[in-house]
């Protein structure tokens, strides 16, 4: 006690407790471990025909993505790519199904006709702000992938007519943040708490090398919340995927045969994280020949032959190495194949085929990683068809007095094009049994219309039997190369000598004189 205090007085003192929240931040010095080695396995490349299916998300990103208007725009990338199968004239169709799996039942196919090995197809949805009655909704869709062949396919466990792939994807939305919120002084650190989210991945299984592959995680999903962030591992891979739900990468010639994991972590807005993984095999960068003929595969008309062959990115087809042939299966000969130029180093060509029959066209390619590559297609051209020929007219007329003792005949044209070209001519002729003996064979035809009437009148002056004679001429009404066709190429029939001919009885008319009128008085 101090001496300052005056002696003999009390003095009081009293003992506090506080409780103070504290934290220690450390730094700790671990051991670290690498491991080193080597993996071998056997691998083989798909060796029958296998199909490959992936579908991607590409809108809304990102996935799930904040209500922001009415709707939510989704878009679905759905490809196919056929493996172990080289034919592509064997592909009839490819079919692409795209649907919401709930009860709203929204469904979209699309087709390709395309010989080709690997078709894809997009899908547009949407998701009406109506839907999302919760804070988080989210849209699951159901897309299938089916390709079909012309004739069966042999593999090991049977014969096929098509192959099928089903894929599924959901689109998220969520209609605010959900911010954590945390104590001012907090006694002590908290769990995160929630459902992790769960992390999924859309991959091929097979790619070849030097091309970019899309490694895509879109369809990871949280449970109550949202994906906030995606690490991706892709060890063997050139390229490298960024913090977001999708990537490309690929993978060098030297790491054929070889099968590389890829991995995906999300997180949460919880702060919780969910795994996966799948593998990619590396197949060799074999190129893939393909061609397509398009336009009217028809007689006479213009078709276009297109160079539609792929090869990986980084191994380019080498065009002075490409090959075309076209030839003639039946029905027609190669000097009925025209086109200008060559064949060499096609990309497209407008060919026309001067008689029908089936056809095929052969390529050959090869790209910069010295792989090469042949595809056929197989075609039917299908001949131009004659007119049909037929009108109406009125079997008996009568001569008018007060017209000059004519008889105006008016003849309605129903003639057609059977193969949808088109009637630009019309010529209108008659013949007159002069000696009435029954028959028009011995007797001259005459010209009385030729201006392409539909609706033309016939005026005649003698009692007795006419014979009306119609020839059609037709105009292609699809493109042709006017350079190898002729006047003499355009089809043309008659009501006389079309193959469906006409009765004479329909296309005689009689004309007679009207009977005098009598009235008897008493």
């Amino acid at each position: 006690m101090s001496d300052s205090f005056p002696k003999g007085q009390w003095v009081e003192g009293r003992l506090y407790y506080v409780t103070i929240p504290y934290f220690f931040t450390a730094e700790a010095k671990v051991t670290s471990y690498s491991y080193a080695g080597s993996v071998t396995f056997d691998y083989s490349p798909p060796d029958q025909a296998t199909l490959n299916g992936t579908a991607t998300l590409e809108k809304p990103s990102p996935n799930p993505i904040k209500l922001e208007g009415s709707k939510v725009d989704v878009k679905i990338d759905v490809k196919g790519e056929l493996l172990g199968y080289t034919n592509s004239s064997n592909i009839e169709e490819w079919v692409f199904y795209a649907k919401e799996k709930d009860g709203s039942a929204k469904a979209d196919m699309k087709k390709e006709y395309g010989k080709m090995l690997t078709a894809s197809k997009s899908f547009d949805f949407q998701i009406p702000a109506s839907r999302v009655t919760s804070d988080s909704f989210k849209q699951e869709y159901a897309l299938t992938v089916i390709i079909r062949f012309k004739n069966p396919v042999i593999t090991k466990t049977g014969t096929i007519t098509s192959l099928e792939q089903k894929m599924e994807v959901s689109a998220g939305v969520y209609k605010k943040d959900n911010p954590v919120s945390y104590p001012s002084v907090p006694s002590k650190p908290t769990k995160p708490e929630g459902k992790p989210p769960i992390a999924r991945i859309s991959a091929p299984k097979y790619v070849k090398a030097g091309s970019d592959m899309m490694v895509y995680g879109g369809n990871s999903s949280d449970p109550d919340g949202y994906i906030t962030d995606y690490a991706w591992g892709t060890p063997g891979a050139e390229g490298g995927i960024e913090n977001t739900a999708r990537g490309y990468v690929w993978y060098t010639r030297d790491k054929v045969g070889q099968t590389f994991p890829i991995s995906l972590t999300v997180v949460d807005n919880d702060g919780l994280i969910g795994s996966t993984s799948t593998e990619v095999t590396v197949i060799e960068p074999i190129p893939s020949a393909t061609l397509e003929i398009t336009g009217s595969l028809k007689q006479n008309r213009k078709t276009t032959l297109t160079n539609s062959s792929t090869s990986p990115t980084r191994f380019p087809i080498i065009k002075s190495k490409t090959q075309v042939t076209i030839s003639a299966v039946s029905g027609g000969t190669h000097a009925d194949i025209k086109y200008s130029g060559s064949l060499a180093e096609l990309e497209s060509k407008d060919v026309l085929f001067r008689k029908p029959g089936k056809y095929k066209a052969n390529i050959h390619v090869e790209n910069t990683a010295g792989y090469g590559a042949d595809g056929e297609i197989t075609f039917d051209i299908a001949p131009d068809e004659v007119p049909s020929v037929y009108f109406d007219v009125t079997q008996k007329m009568y001569r008018d007095p007060e017209k000059g003792n004519r008889a105006i005949i008016q003849i309605t044209d129903r003639s057609f094009s059977t193969d949808k070209d088109t009637l630009n001519r019309r010529i209108w002729e008659y013949r007159y049994d002069s000696n009435n003996d029954g028959r028009f064979t011995d007797e001259n035809w005459q010209i009385f219309n030729n201006g392409n009437e539909i609706n033309p009148k016939l005026e005649l002056t003698q009692v007795g039997r006419y014979e009306i004679r119609l020839t059609v001429f037709e105009e292609f009404g699809q493109p042709t190369i006017e350079d190898y066709v002729t006047e003499a190429d355009r089809r043309s029939a008659d009501s006389y000598t079309d193959p469906i001919k006409q009765a004479l009885v329909e296309r005689t008319v009689e004309i007679d004189n009207r009977a005098p009128e009598v009235d008897w008085d008493l």
